[in-house]
């Protein structure tokens, strides 16, 4: 079986300035990149024609056309995660799962799962701060406590920003 990195795209439904992209890219491995219309989430979806599904095919179609230009291709999947990556598991010998940190509380239980399956095949699952500038935590008072009041918060954070907070990922 051929050894492979997967880059999951989830949110982050571009090439451009995607940190998990860029960290994939750089590793050993060849990347796959897979997208999955996650089933728990599309199941219990009341609109079947929310304006958002419409976005996601318009931005897969977009990525699959380029990644084709580039003699790649999107792989697109129609499950659980859980589902998808079992798959996966019986076509590649995964080494690592890239990706860019999604934080609502569906998605971190869902990736803690997703990571705990390839831990017990032996891959590894990298989540990568993407779609924020600072995370949680980063941006606190000097007793590490975070701010309640707007305007010192607002200095902090504009003091913390660099310049390396500002550059483009080259993907």
């Amino acid at each position: 079986m051929q050894e492979v990195s997967i880059f999951w795209f989830r949110r982050d439904l571009r090439l451009n300035d995607n940190a998990g992209l860029y960290h994939a890219l750089k590793g050993e491995h060849p990347v796959v990149p897979i997208f999955i219309f996650d089933t728990n989430i599309l199941d219990d979806l009341y609109d079947k024609s929310d304006k958002r599904l419409d976005f996601i095919h318009q931005q897969i179609e977009h990525i699959q056309d380029t990644l084709i230009k580039k003699g790649s291709s999107l792989h697109v999947l129609h499950s659980t995660p859980e589902e998808g990556f079992t798959e996966l598991l019986k076509h590649y010998k995964i080494k690592t799962v890239f990706t860019n940190t999604d934080y609502e509380p569906y998605a971190t239980t869902r990736d803690k799962h997703i990571a705990a399956l390839m831990k017990k095949h032996g891959a590894d699952f990298l989540s990568y701060k993407d779609q924020v500038i600072f995370e949680k935590g980063e941006v606190v008072k000097d007793n590490k406590e975070p701010y309640t009041v707007y305007t010192p918060y607002s200095k902090r954070w504009l003091a913390t920003l660099t310049d390396f907070y500002l550059k483009p990922y080259p993907t």
